[in-house]
């Protein structure tokens, strides 16, 4: 039976209309924009339709409570009819904050193995979805492009949905806001550790970072058949090993969790990158705001994936913003009068915060341009913080490492001051409890001892083991001393705070 001419039409525009308008967007040399590839598929066409799906599920999400400013977001990308309510519940998190920039981390389910590094589009002015364009911030793209690892590779992203669905949600949450749009590759280690350095120093407190996954694809359709009996417990432990990791902002404790359990988390990449970039900016606090499985909506438990929500924000200090400056002027009165041979300038104790007369222990850091110039602090607290800052600090001038290039008087304008404040020391029982970001080291044996900060670990973009290895050598010690029955290792966290740059 021939088929109507009028259907043929209908059938011919259904296949040419979708890659029409991509042409077409993309026509103008000035507004070279990506369409909406998903829309009218994976969630709504009509923006009015789109709006009251995502203001509803807004309405009814209810998270855990996140009072401060969220700093990074892991959201869930399935079709919006699984995975939007769990993503509802991350976004809400989201509302009354102004950001005005937003870094998608994703990945391009059919060609992410053909690239190395990071996608990163060259032309795009931004990206269409119903509800409106979203301008791409191309300074922050073209600065990344000047990078080795950061290549464009037109058509990676051509119908893909991993970035494009995180999109309505922003869209409704932020109002406002430009896209740095980042598609992950194949990456090694070190280049989660080159890509992070790289973004690093581009973010400020107005840019928002978001890793788009879904979590555990199981069942034969996806290769994944780890475990046949109780499924949807099983399932549920799975997620819950994998939330572990990420809500400790633990690097390596998330790929052990995939090198053990080879765990189908689709997007690895962009979590991995995410989990980099955080430990660099001194860790974080994850929240679990929301879990689901489309086993559980669908009933059919013989392929199941897994939708979690994470919110992240910076880890609570114990000083205040007031504190921090009052130790700061301390420090730097006290190191100008010590290299000027002026008498260390007194402190009137009673109108200090009790935080900063209590017992505490400190380092001060010394830098030139991102040179170490001194470094020295107590361990254990043996008096108020504030005079082990003075002490710290006069010490810092007189580092014996730099005998034969002493700080001097003529440095003070280019000094940049930096305070570690400690928690007090605990023995560590598996070095499975370090997480780089947060833990500082120190390593000691009979008779030697290495202390390295979090700080230093971090900046570096070194795994556990290296961060481990760096500390034996610090004591002097080979670097698999840690691994021996008689060596200690005791970790500490630091309040890292310094002068504005």
């Amino acid at each position: 039976m021939s088929i109507p001419r009028v259907v043929r039409l209908v059938i011919a525009a259904s296949v040419i209309w979708p890659a029409l308008v991509g042409r077409v967007l993309a026509a103008d040399d000035d507004t070279k924009v990506r369409p909406a590839y998903c829309a009218g598929s994976w969630y709504p066409s009509k923006p009015a339709a789109l709006k009251k799906e995502i203001d509803d599920l807004l309405a009814r999400a209810s998270p855990p409570k996140v009072s401060d400013r969220p700093i990074a977001v892991i959201s869930p990308h399935a079709g919006y009819r699984y995975s939007a309510p769990v993503a509802s519940t991350g976004y809400v998190c989201l509302r009354g904050r102004t950001y005005k920039r937003v870094v998608v981390l994703a990945f391009s389910h059919r060609n992410s193995g053909r690239y190395q590094g990071v996608d990163v589009p060259r032309d795009l002015t931004a990206y269409a979805t119903p509800l409106g364009n979203v301008p791409i911030d191309r300074k922050f793209c073209d600065q990344l492009l000047a990078h080795p690892l950061f290549n464009s590779n037109p058509g990676i992203d051509d119908g893909e949905h991993s970035l494009e669905l995180q999109l309505p949600f922003l869209q409704r949450v932020l109002k406002e806001f430009t896209l740095v749009p980042l598609l992950i590759g194949r990456m090694s280690d070190r280049d989660y550790v080159q890509a992070a350095q790289a973004i690093v120093p581009m973010l400020d407190e107005d840019t928002l970072l978001l890793a788009s996954s879904d979590f555990t694809h199981f069942g034969r359709n996806f290769g994944y058949l780890p475990f046949k009996d109780n499924v949807p417990e099983n399932i549920r432990k799975l997620a819950e090993q994998a939330a572990a990791p990420l809500a400790a902002c633990d690097y390596d404790g998330f790929v052990a969790h995939l090198t053990k359990t080879r765990d189908t988390i689709c997007g690895r990449g962009p979590i991995r990158l995410l989990l980099r970039i955080l430990s660099m900016q001194g860790g974080a606090r994850g929240v679990r705001t929301a879990f689901d499985t489309s086993g559980k909506m669908t009933g059919d438990w013989s392929s199941s994936v897994t939708y979690q929500s994470f919110v992240f924000t910076r880890r609570p200090g114990t000083l205040g913003e007031r504190e921090r400056t009052e130790l700061l002027r301390i420090a730097r009165q006290t190191i100008t009068a010590f290299l000027n041979e002026q008498e260390t300038p007194t402190e009137e104790a009673d109108k200090l915060s009790p935080a900063l007369r209590a017992d505490g222990a400190c380092f001060v850091t010394l830098e030139n341009h991102g040179r170490l110039r001194g470094c020295i602090g107590n361990m254990t607290a043996d008096g108020p913080l504030y005079e082990a800052v003075i002490r710290n600090a006069i010490s810092a001038c007189q580092d014996r490492r730099f005998v034969n290039n002493p700080v001097t008087a003529e440095e003070l304008n280019e000094l940049h001051v930096e305070i570690s404040y400690l928690t007090p020391m605990r023995q560590v029982k598996s070095t499975d409890e370090i997480v780089v970001g947060r833990h500082g080291l120190m390593i000691s044996t009979l008779a030697r001892r290495g202390v390295l900060l979090p700080q230093v670990a971090y900046e570096r973009g070194w795994t556990r083991e290296e961060f481990l290895e760096q500390t034996c050598r610090k004591a002097g010690l080979s670097p698999d001393a840690w691994k021996r029955a008689l060596t200690k290792i005791y970790s500490f966290e630091a309040e890292v705070f310094g002068e504005p740059e």
